[in-house]
């Protein structure tokens, strides 16, 4: 199905010697969008909106709804998105997750209603989720090819690992928000409440970057994208997003602007492009960076 699609290329301000933004691209898609996600080619930009879940063609501008309602969405190679979708059954809180085929534009269920301990992981390689305190998955290949992948559960970080579980708590009884584990599955990021917060994958801290929330490794590994949000009790009043260089800690503020709340940061395959939401405006952000 084909949309209007509205793009606005403006030149950004030079924030670092080392990175800068040279362009961002405006898109407005309709109403409530939010969760704005590049697709594994780097082709596509898979996002939410009143519609339910989308993609969008960056090449023709055409749009494709491929969901009622979704979470946790990502396109593989092949076209298939997984993505998650929460329901109710006798008034409790259930998940499912499915694989949606672009070729053919059909469905299928991967994980059916299912009422877990933590919200499931989903993953290109596999669905991985808690059930009655044991970790499962829909992962159907040997161990070897498995990646590690990390949850927030009970207070901890479950880190599950070619199917082995450890429980570790680098800060202690605390919150952890947003864990992933690096490209190269030898670190692990997260957030403390307010802080992002990397540690080894045996769960030792290795630095910490104040006031940073929402992070996204770059597909190299290399940086760390981040948000700097703030907001007055009701609503978000100043957004600004930041990249930490994982080998020396140093962090550029990548966007400046009292006209708009940048939030969610997330990065495009090759790593020159980030995508985010602009909660202030209700539109979709596209960042080309220049190293």
């Amino acid at each position: 199905m084909k949309k209007a699609l509205t793009v606005i290329l403006m030149f950004t301000v030079i924030l670092s010697a080392s990175v800068r933004v040279s362009n961002v691209e405006v898109l407005d898609l309709g109403d409530n969008l939010m969760d704005p996600v590049f697709s594994d080619n780097g082709e596509y930009l898979l996002y939410t909106s009143l519609e339910g879940g989308n993609y969008l063609n960056l090449k023709t501008g055409e749009i494709t709804n491929f969901a009622d309602g979704a979470y946790d969405y990502s396109m593989d190679l092949n076209g298939d998105i997984r993505f998650r979708v929460d329901t109710f059954v006798d008034k409790k809180k259930v998940n499912s997750v499915k694989l949606y085929h672009s070729k053919n534009k059909t469905t299928e269920i991967l994980l059916d209603k299912k009422r877990l301990d933590i919200v499931p992981k989903v993953k290109d390689h596999g669905v991985y989720y808690v059930e009655k305190q044991l970790v499962k998955s829909t992962h159907k290949l040997a161990k070897p090819a498995s990646k590690p992948v990390v949850m927030s559960y009970d207070g901890s970080l479950l880190l599950y690992s070619y199917g082995t579980a450890k429980i570790m708590k680098p800060s202690g009884d605390n919150y952890y928000l947003w864990p992933s584990v690096s490209p190269n599955n030898d670190m692990i990021a997260y957030v403390d409440m307010h802080d992002l917060i990397v540690c080894d994958m045996n769960g030792s801290i290795l630095f910490t970057i104040e006031e940073a929330r929402a992070p996204e490794w770059s597909p190299d590994g290399d940086y760390i994208v981040f948000m700097r949000d703030f907001d007055d009790g009701h609503v978000y009043t100043e957004s600004e997003l930041f990249l930490v260089k994982v080998s020396d800690q140093e962090v550029t503020q990548l966007t400046k602007s009292s006209d708009r709340i940048e939030m969610y940061p997330s990065w495009s395959p090759d790593g020159m492009k980030i995508t985010c939401e602009d909660v202030k405006n209700n539109t979709l952000l596209i960042l080309t960076l220049e190293k």
